[in-house]
């Protein structure tokens, strides 16, 4: 498929007056754009949410709190029908997580939404996530983006982490930062690794691309094994800071959504997956992205 038939969806939150961020979801702004040209097809917004699924999580009041605040970790599409985006609620009693799906068209558009449970511990965060088979989400689990992270799956229906781990996931080094699931064509899955790396500046965060495969694993541990491959890089020289977001079009390219340090704006950029290599698109003015299956199949 070539880029002028692409299309992709943006996701914004919106100034959210919840009085219940634990049970109630921020509003968002869903768009659609044509991926050529950036030019806009549509905008729908998405009010405040009540979950569906109320039930208790562990609270721990956060010392040092400033405001409550609210911000998005992952847009995806299942299935071409459904997108889900999740997010972020912050409160002076603690982190909540949720899911917001949203389907139908432009004209008729349904919304509906889901707390995340069973996390083991207060104010772990769901830092990104990706769709697997039997409506279950391969989700990145931190605490507000700092490490320790690990790897958990999550059911759909319910909304719950799931205890057992029938995937072999593998460990993931405490002191890295992980981000940024998304999987290729042939199944391949990719995020980001953000470790303290030796740059001509001296030391600094990198992040490099890794990826792996759900069904090659280790001869020795039986878990799933992660690849390294290359560190993010743009204009020669090593990327300083971590990508927003990074995802496969359908015609296999890999997208990223980055800082332009020339703008201070959120930009798209193309990346090379052997060598990290990021070339400037244009600006992309959301939050975080993700592309459509094809023209008649959109559910703005």
């Amino acid at each position: 498929m070539s880029t002028s038939n692409q299309i992709l969806y943006g996701v914004n939150l919106l100034q959210s007056n919840a009085q219940n961020r634990e049970d109630q979801t921020p509003p968002l702004e869903l768009s659609l754009a044509e991926l050529e040209t950036g030019k806009a097809l549509s905008k729908t917004n998405v009010p405040t949410q009540s979950v569906d699924n109320p039930l208790p999580v562990p609270k721990e009041p956060q010392a040092f709190f400033v405001a409550d605040s609210d911000r998005v970790t992952k847009l995806i599409v299942l299935g071409g029908k459904t997108l889900v985006t999740s997010t972020v609620s912050n409160t002076r009693n603690g982190n909540f997580n949720h899911l917001v799906f949203t389907t139908g068209s432009a004209n008729n558009p349904q919304f509906r939404a889901k707390k995340v449970l069973g996390l083991e511990k207060a104010n772990q965060t769901v830092e990104s996530l990706l769709s697997l088979p039997n409506n279950q989400l391969l989700c990145l689990v931190g605490t507000d983006g700092i490490p320790p992270f690990a790897f958990r799956t999550l059911d759909l229906t319910t909304g719950q982490i799931l205890s057992d781990d029938e995937l072999g996931l593998p460990s993931l080094p405490p002191n890295n930062r992980f981000a940024n699931l998304c999987q290729d064509l042939q199944g391949n899955i990719f995020a980001t690794e953000t470790s303290a790396t030796t740059t001509e500046s001296g030391v600094e965060q990198v992040p490099t691309l890794i990826s792996m495969n759900l069904q090659r694993k280790s001869m020795v541990t039986g878990k799933v094994k992660i690849n390294r491959l290359s560190s993010l890089n743009f204009e020669g020289r090593p990327l300083l800071n971590d990508v927003k977001d990074l995802v496969f079009s359908s015609s296999g390219q890999l997208y990223a959504l980055a800082t332009d340090d020339r703008t201070k704006n959120n930009a798209l950029f193309t990346v090379d997956v052997k060598t990290g290599k990021m070339e400037l698109v244009r600006n992309l003015a959301v939050e975080r992205f993700a592309f459509s299956d094809a023209l008649n199949n959109l559910l703005l």
